[in-house]
C-alpha cells in the first residue's frame, strides 16, 4: 500500500517589531543615507560660512534645538544666482543617529573574531570621535583673556553670551553681583518679541526684559526715523542690525524694566553692551546699577602676562611669531609657561591658545604691548586626537592581518 505524504514548505518565523527596528537602525542602507546627508551638510556649511560666518553656520547646521534645517545652495550668476533651499534633518541629530547605527551595526551586529579585530578597533575610534563632538557641543565654553604686560587675571570673557549684571552700590563700591544669564534673553527678539519676567528673590525687585537684539545699536530718533512698532525711550531706540560674520563682535542690546515689590513700577530703560556707563536706579535709600556685558567665568587660578612677543613677516601684517610668557599663580606657588601659536597651555581642564597681540597705541612703536589668549573649557578637548590614534591603530592592525594572511596563502606548498 502506497502512503502519500504531503509536505508543505516550512515558513520562517516572522520577525518581531524589535528585530525589525534593530535591522533598520543597524543596517548598511541607513549608514549610507546618513553619510550622504552629512557630506551634503558639510559642503553646504562650508559654502555658507563665507556669507554668514563660522559661528552662525555651525549654529544653524548642528544646533541640538534644530530638528530640521534648510540648507542654502546659491546658484552661479549665469544660472540666475538664486538660492535653492534644501530641507534636511538637523546635523546634530544626524550624527546621533549615525552613532547609534555604527554602534549597533559596526560593533554589536558585526562579525566577531580575531580577523575582525582591526575593524572593531577602528569603529570604536569613530564612535569616540562622534561622542567628542556631542560632549563639546553640550559643555564647551570659549572666552578670551586680554591683558598688558605685568597684569594678571583669573577670569575669561565669554565669546558670545551677554548677561545682565546687577549690583548694589554702597559708598560708591559694588556689593555682590547678581547675574541674569543669556538664556533668559536670547529668545526675546522679533517684531512680536515676548516679555519675560525674571525673579530675583535676593533683591527688593524683579526684572522684565523684551526685544533683545544680539547685534543692536542704540540710536536717536533724530538720527534715523524709528521703525514701525519699535518702542522709544527718552528719544532713543534699539536698531536691530544683521549679525556680524565674526559673531564675537556682536554687541547686544535690550529693553529692561525694574519691578519693585513695593511701590510703583519704574519706567523702562535700554541696556546696551557698548554703553559707557551702567544704568543706575535708586529704590528707597539703596542704589543699584545695571550693566549688559559679556559673561565672565572665573578660573581656579590666576595668569600673569610677563612678556608679549610679536613678529610679522616683512612688509606685511601677517604674524610670523606670537609668544606670551606667562606665570600661573595658584595657592602661593608659581609656574612659568610659554604659550605660542599652535602650542597652548593646558591645565585644570582649561586650554589657553595664543589668539592675537597688539599695542595700546598702534601708532606708537614703544607703547605697551598686550596679548589676547583664547580660553577653552572642554572636557572632550583631546578626545578627537585619541580617536584618531585609535582609528589609525585599528587600520594598521587590519592591514597587517590582511598582509599576513596573504603571505600565508601564497607560501603554502601546492597540492599534487
Amino acid at each position: 500500500m502506497a502512503v502519500e505524504i504531503n509536505s508543505e514548505p516550512s515558513s520562517k518565523p516572522s520577525k518581531s517589531i524589535g528585530q525589525k527596528l534593530f535591522a533598520i537602525f543597524s543596517g548598511f542602507p541607513l549608514a549610507v543615507i546618513l553619510m550622504l546627508i552629512l557630506m551634503l551638510q558639510t559642503w553646504l556649511a562650508t559654502l555658507e560660512q563665507v556669507d554668514y560666518g563660522l559661528h552662525a553656520t555651525l549654529r544653524k547646521y548642528f544646533d541640538p534645538a534644530a530638528w530640521y534645517i534648510l540648507g542654502e545652495l546659491r546658484l552661479p550668476e549665469f544660472m540666475g544666482g538664486i538660492a535653492l533651499m534644501i530641507p534636511m534633518p538637523g546635523g546634530y541629530w544626524v550624527l546621533g543617529l549615525f552613532f547609534i547605527n555604527l554602534f549597533l551595526g559596526g560593533i554589536i551586529r558585526a562579525r566577531k573574531g580575531w580577523k575582525k579585530t582591526g575593524v572593531l578597533i577602528s569603529h570604536s575610534g569613530i564612535l569616540l570621535m562622534i561622542l567628542s563632538a556631542c560632549v563639546t557641543e553640550m559643555t564647551e565654553e570659549r572666552g578670551t583673556m586680554d591683558f598688558f604686560e605685568g597684569e594678571s587675571s583669573n577670569v575669561a570673557q565669554d565669546y558670545y553670551e551677554y548677561v545682565v549684571e546687577i549690583s548694589e552700590r554702597t559708598a560708591g563700591m559694588p556689593k555682590e553681583v547678581h547675574v541674569v544669564r543669556g538664556e533668559n534673553l536670547s529668545d526675546l527678539h522679533g517684531d512680536l518679541a515676548p516679555v519675560r519676567t525674571v525673579r530675583l528673590p535676593e533683591l527688593p525687585f524683579d526684572m522684565q526684559f523684551t526685544r533683545y537684539s544680539k547685534n543692536g545699536r542704540v540710536m536717536s530718533v533724530n538720527e534715523m526715523a524709528t521703525p514701525a512698532g519699535t518702542p522709544t525711550i527718552d528719544g532713543y531706540y534699539i536698531f536691530d542690525k544683521p549679525s556680524a560674520k565674526d559673531a564675537e563682535t556682536n554687541i547686544a542690546a535690550c529693553y529692561a524694566k525694574v519691578l519693585p515689590r513695593e511701590g510703583e513700577a519704574m519706567p523702562s530703560f535700554i541696556l546696551s553692551g557698548d554703553a559707557f556707563h551702567p544704568h543706575t536706579i535708586k529704590i528707597g535709600e539703596r542704589v543699584f546699577v545695571f550693566q549688559l556685558r559679556k559673561f565672565l567665568w572665573q578660573m581656579p587660578f590666576t595668569v600673569r602676562l610677563d612678556k608679549a612677543t610679536a613678529e610679522y613677516y616683512p612688509n606685511s601684517t601677517k604674524p610670523k611669531r606670537f609668544e606670551s610668557m606667562v606665570t600661573r599663580l595658584e595657592n602661593g606657588s608659581e609656574a612659568k609657561f610659554e604659550i605660542k601659536m599652535n602650542m597652548p597651555m593646558r591645565y585644570e581642564g582649561l586650554t589657553f591658545y595664543q589668539r592675537m597681540m597688539g599695542r595700546e597705541n598702534a601708532q606708537v612703536e614703544n607703547s605697551r604691548p598686550y596679548s589676547q589668549l583664547e580660553v577653552v573649557r572642554n572636557p572632550a578637548d583631546q578626545w578627537p586626537k585619541y580617536a584618531l590614534y585609535i582609528v589609525t591603530f585599528g587600520l594598521f592592525v587590519h592591514f597587517v592581518m590582511k598582509f599576513v594572511l596573504y603571505l600565508q596563502k601564497n607560501t603554502q606548498s601546492p597540492k599534487l
